[in-house]
């Protein structure tokens, strides 16, 4: 089963409503939730993520930083509020060994980036083999499929699933039935979902509708 993890962010930003959001979504089909580091001060994202944490929830910390200290940061807010997973960031040999230590998960993302929203850059050869470098120190690997700027995103998921270890989270722009046939043929791990409900693209009203309706489809088999 392909897990959806509900991200509370809109165009890479944290909505401001997001408790309220939660609130009203909580009981949607899905065990994972999460938000990115913007958009909402880090004591708002504290509260929401006690929120998630209260209601039993498995909850994804996004990040999108690059430099190291800041990711440290990022990581250590993870840690003070008992998340269970940091995804989405550049890989750095510190961060996996405080993650570690403190027994979170840890899935940062490979490639060349840029931007915001961030577009992934590279040949498939390049952003598998920056997989394969970052996969034995890191729990999973984050991939921005359909924001990859250099090819066809069907041919480097393709390629990701089969020559990179699992788990794999596919992040972004999931906001079709064609792209969810695709990533149903790929059987990722996981995908992040947050923009699409947002924008209501599937026609089915609430963000919690739409989860069920994403469930739904790919459970029809």
């Amino acid at each position: 089963m392909i897990e959806l993890i509900a991200m509370l962010t809109h165009n890479d930003k944290t909505v401001d409503n997001a408790r309220e959001v939660f609130a009203q979504s909580v009981d949607a089909p899905t065990q994972h939730w999460g938000f990115k580091d913007t958009g909402l001060s880090s004591p708002e994202l504290a509260l929401l993520a006690r929120d998630m944490k209260d209601a039993g929830k498995t909850v994804h910390f996004e990040s999108l930083e690059e430099e190291e200290s800041r990711c440290v940061a990022a990581a250590q807010f993870a840690i003070d509020n008992g998340l269970d997973f940091l995804i989405g960031m550049a890989f750095h040999p510190s961060v996996a060994k405080l993650l570690a230590e403190a027994g979170v998960g840890y899935l940062p993302t490979c490639g060349g980036r840029s931007g915001i929203p961030r577009m992934l850059h590279g040949s498939i050869a390049d952003i598998v083999g920056d997989a394969n470098r970052i996969r034995p120190q890191a729990d999973g690997v984050a991939l921005s499929l359909y924001r990859w700027t250099d090819g066809d995103p069907g041919l480097l998921g393709k390629a990701f699933i089969e020559e990179v270890k699992s788990p794999v989270v596919v992040t972004g722009s999931i906001n079709s039935t064609d792209r969810m046939d695709e990533i149903a043929r790929l059987s990722p791990w996981g995908i992040t979902v947050g923009s699409a409900l947002f924008d209501d693209v599937f026609g089915v009203g609430s963000f919690a509708a739409g989860l069920e309706w994403m469930r739904n489809y790919f459970d029809r088999g």
